[in-house]
C-alpha cells in the first residue's frame, strides 16, 4: 500500500526521478493524492506505482470538484478499480495473510 497523503506533481515527480529503474513505487493499492485533484496523479506516477486499487478520500459535494475527471480517467486507463468516501462512504480494506484483499464500503452506489 501506498499513502500519499496530500502531494502533488512536484513530489510526485521527485519519488519518479529517485525511484526510476525500480519497482519500490509499485503498489497494489493506492491512496490517491490530494483528493484526486489536477495537481496530483500524474500519469508517470500512476504508471510507476501501477496500482490495482485506488482508494480517493473526498467529501460529497465539495466546492474544489475534487476529483478531477482527468485523474479519475487516468486512474481508469490503467485498469485500476477505484473506490472513492463521496460515493462509497468510508472504506475498509481488510488483508489476509499479506495476500486476500477485501474491501467494505459502508454506503452503498
Amino acid at each position: 500500500m501506498l499513502f500519499t497523503g496530500d502531494i502533488e506533481e512536484k513530489a510526485e515527480k521527485i519519488l519518479v526521478s529517485k525511484y526510476k529503474n525500480t519497482n519500490l513505487l509499485n503498489s497494489t493499492i493506492l491512496k490517491v493524492g490530494h483528493h484526486g485533484s489536477k495537481t496530483s496523479s500524474t500519469q508517470e506516477f500512476l504508471k510507476q506505482v501501477a496500482p490495482k486499487i485506488s482508494l480517493i478520500g473526498v467529501g460529497k459535494n465539495n466546492t474544489f470538484g475534487h476529483p478531477n475527471d482527468e485523474v479519475i480517467n487516468r486512474i481508469q486507463s490503467l485498469g485500476s478499480k477505484i473506490y472513492r468516501t463521496d460515493k462509497m462512504g468510508e472504506i475498509e480494506i481488510l488483508v489476509k495473510n499479506g495476500k486476500k484483499i477485501k474491501i467494505k464500503k459502508h454506503i452503498s452506489n
